[in-house]
């Protein structure tokens, strides 16, 4: 073969690379379900590259950690809250590494997928951009290293891979930040009046289906006006963020709390008794009874109360929501004139 000959062949092939990169990168730029990326890159990646196996890792806020993984044309996607040594420490020291197979000894275990069968050699390239890792990926060759222009594709491909995975992960968590202050109160945390009502609507529904029993608990903090006038109004809010996670704390599989208003908290119970929502009411008002709250200007703490309503659908067939609410508020007014710090129940 001549001089000439074999440039073209070369040039062909670079072509037919170039062609194959940038077919993949449309592919994904098009797509944000994480599971058909991985797939795509798993599939498509020995067209550009002598890459028989690879590893993405990306940061994924609170929740740890995501794993790509891609061998044989499979991939795998998973998240993780702690990562391996060998994931660790290149995410710790973010730089590139071109390792042979036999100098595998020197460094932490990689995934069994990157030292498999016929591996020759191993390239793991941070992907870096405003001072941030935006992902780490290793890879693997088989038969031969990775050559130059294996590197020059890999690393156009990997930052765009990188990034694009990293966007995804970041959108995705901005949602979920807006959806959580839309369906939450600012304050306690809890589910806000919104959301409490719609869990009703839904689990309500539920019940006229199934014919199950339905509670609604609703708690009133006692005086609570008077917190405030004594006290002042941060010792208000931080009573309520305390009363808030201790109610939280003795609620059960089954039962849905949120801040109903003011100083309010509605309990959703389903399937639930009479019998069972007067329990769990009694249990509620102990926890909050049974231990002072500490407030910024009382360190010694203050007894506060809770008063409580209870209803259940089993008592009304056939009544709409407001009315399964009006009647708990009723018993929640019985409970204070009672004398409060008490539970009482419906008819």
């Amino acid at each position: 073969m001549n001089a000439g000959n074999h440039w073209n062949d070369l040039t062909a092939q670079q072509l037919v690379r170039y062609d194959a990169l940038f077919e993949l990168l449309g592919v994904l730029q098009l797509d944000d379900e994480l599971e058909r990326i991985a797939g795509e890159v798993a599939r498509r990646f020995k067209y550009f590259a002598n890459v028989a196996s690879w590893r993405l890792l990306v940061a994924n806020g609170a929740c740890g950690y995501l794993l790509m993984d891609g061998s044989r044309g499979e991939a795998r996607v998973r998240e993780v809250a702690e990562l391996s040594s060998w994931d660790a420490f290149h995410y710790q020291n973010q730089r590139p590494y071109r390792i042979q197979l036999q100098l595998f000894a020197d460094l932490p275990k990689p995934p069994e997928h990157l030292a498999g069968k016929g591996v020759q050699e191993v390239m793991v390239i941070p992907f870096i951009r405003n001072n941030h890792c935006r992902g780490i990926l290793s890879l693997a060759s088989r038969h031969d290293p990775f050559t130059e222009l294996d590197n020059r594709f890999i690393r156009t491909f990997g930052s765009f891979f990188a990034n694009r995975v990293s966007d995804i992960l970041f959108r995705r968590q901005a949602t979920a930040a807006l959806l959580d202050r839309a369906s939450h109160d600012a304050l306690t945390g809890l589910s806000n009046r919104a959301s409490i009502l719609e869990r009703l609507e839904g689990q309500f529904s539920l019940a006229a289906r199934t014919g199950e029993p339905l509670a609604v608990i609703i708690a009133d903090i006692d005086h609570f006006k008077l917190i405030n006038d004594t006290h002042g109004h941060q010792s208000g809010d931080a009573a309520l963020c305390e009363i808030a996670q201790r109610m939280q704390a003795v609620t059960r599989d089954g039962e849905n709390l949120g801040r109903y208003g003011g100083e309010e908290f509605l309990f959703v119970l389903y399937p639930c008794s009479l019998e069972h929502a007067l329990l769990a009411a009694e249990r509620i008002r102990r926890t909050i009874s049974q231990t002072k709250i500490v407030l910024p200007d009382l360190p010694d703490g203050l007894n506060i109360t809770v008063s409580l309503g209870v209803a259940t659908t089993f008592e009304q067939p056939g009544e709409r929501v407001e009315q399964l609410l009006k009647r708990a508020d009723t018993a929640l007014y019985c409970a204070k004139t009672e004398g409060r710090n008490r539970v009482c129940a419906s008819g």
